[in-house]
């Protein structure tokens, strides 16, 4: 099946490693090298008090996005059937978060995370590899 809408879906999983690897990469400077970094870009959304969702951080739940979209594209490819509307709606999920936490990051708190803008990237990147699919 080496068609176009299968180079979209190779193109999902791609982003999705891209992000993985920024969430990871923030993950672990956010836990494990804060003291380490002075005046780091990310250090006042870090210190923003909604940066946490219940027990997790932000960067810790791009983390698990990313192995969820990741877990569902490989049991597709071994089952034969990739499940579209579970991506979909993934997609759909990552882009209000992307447009919440980019309105956040650029209007609320004035700062500029590359880190951040990688991982929004990648969401970016995601879906529009999802809409080719959708589309073709």
């Amino acid at each position: 099946m080496p068609d176009s809408a299968f180079i979209s879906l190779i193109a999902v999983g791609g982003a999705a490693l891209f992000g993985l690897h920024g969430a990871l990469g923030l993950t672990l400077k956010h836990h494990y090298f804060r003291n380490n970094y002075l005046n780091y870009g990310c250090d006042k959304i870090v210190s923003s008090k909604k940066e946490y969702t219940s027990i997790f951080s932000l960067a810790s739940t791009a983390v698990i996005f990313y192995c969820i979209v990741l877990f569902f594209l490989i049991l597709g490819i071994y089952n034969g059937e990739i499940h579209i509307l579970l991506l979909n709606t993934a997609m759909i999920v990552a882009l209000l978060a992307t447009g919440y936490y980019v309105f956040k990051m650029f209007f609320r708190l004035r700062v500029i995370c590359i880190g951040c803008i990688r991982v929004h990237l990648a969401n970016l990147m995601m879906s529009s590899a999802m809409l080719f699919y959708n589309l073709h």
